[in-house]
């Protein structure tokens, strides 16, 4: 099993998409990329746009030798509205755009399903599907909370197994804080987890007792499982301290041979927190924190 981040927070911008190929399917899992509208009261900067422009051209064209494209949910650094015609031809397996669905997403949902049109061979739901294709097993988690409760709305994680080795991609778990997002993944029996961590960069809006009870359960799954790598990225990426922060999941991992890294370094590329760092882009640094989720903070969710 081949398994290649295609964008991340680690490399410069607000992603989760991944191309993981067996000799029986490649599949695309969430193939969006996205920039914080703001970040210490700051737009993103025009080295992130170049960025961003970058990774999508990756996304887009790893989607060219995909046969599944799957969307866990419909944050636009998961799936990119704007462009259906990545999916001509493909299997494509949505989050249920009906059912464990806030309002915001069920209308980007349904928008999203109506530019698809006819460019899938196929539409699916993701929601509990599972799916064989050969000797390579694809199952879907059912819908689990966007964090450590469902006002965020909620997501599907996907597990792909084949031979010895099994990927699980959590998706916007924030975390894992919750037992179902454990539960999933346990059940799985990863060899390599892919773990969106929490959001330690946004403290007043995520409770440090539900940090300190993700960073347990990843802990959990290192000390208790065979998974061999674990990669941290996305939401905890946001954090300039990252590595401060997931302390007890690195020196666990030492403890049981488990690498623990980002995205970007399970690549092999250097780690390049551009919306972390964007006060330092512009010059300014110390800036109050002000984004949410998808922009400008209003109120703690969107």
């Amino acid at each position: 099993m081949r398994i290649t981040p295609l964008a991340a927070d680690s490399l410069g911008a607000r992603s989760m998409a991944t191309l993981v190929e067996t000799p029986d399917v490649t599949v695309l899992i969430d193939p969006g990329v996205r920039l914080g509208p703001y970040r210490y009261g700051l737009p993103p900067h025009e080295v992130e746009e170049d960025r961003q422009r970058a990774l999508w051209r990756g996304i887009r064209d790893a989607a060219k030798t995909a046969d599944v494209l799957t969307v866990s949910h419909y944050h636009y650094d998961h799936h990119n509205p704007d462009a259906p015609s990545i999916y001509r031809g493909k299997l494509a397996v949505l989050k249920d755009g009906d059912f464990h669905i806030n309002r915001s997403q069920r209308e980007r949902a349904g928008a999203f399903v109506k530019a698809l049109k006819k460019y899938p061979r196929e539409v699916q739901v993701a929601d509990g599907n599972a799916m064989d294709f050969g000797a390579t097993e694809v199952v879907f988690s059912p819908a689990v909370p966007h964090g450590f409760n469902d006002e965020l709305g909620y997501v599907v994680m996907v597990r792909i197994a084949h031979g010895g080795e099994t990927f699980v991609h959590t998706s916007d778990v924030q975390g894992p804080p919750l037992k179902a997002h454990l539960s999933f993944i346990l059940d799985s029996a990863p060899t390599v987890l892919y773990a969106d961590g929490p959001m330690t960069h946004m403290p007043e809006n995520y409770p440090a007792a539900r940090t300190k009870q993700s960073i347990a359960n990843l802990t959990r799954i290192l000390r208790t499982t065979d998974v061999r790598t674990v990669i941290v990225d996305h939401h905890a990426l946001r954090d300039r301290e990252w590595r401060e922060r997931m302390a007890p999941v690195l020196k666990a991992g030492e403890e049981h041979d488990v690498r623990v890294l980002s995205a970007a370094e399970f690549a092999g590329k250097a780690v390049d927190q551009l919306e972390a760092n964007r006060d330092k882009l512009y010059g300014l640094e110390g800036k109050k924190e002000d984004h949410d989720e998808d922009g400008p903070v209003r109120s703690p969710f969107p």
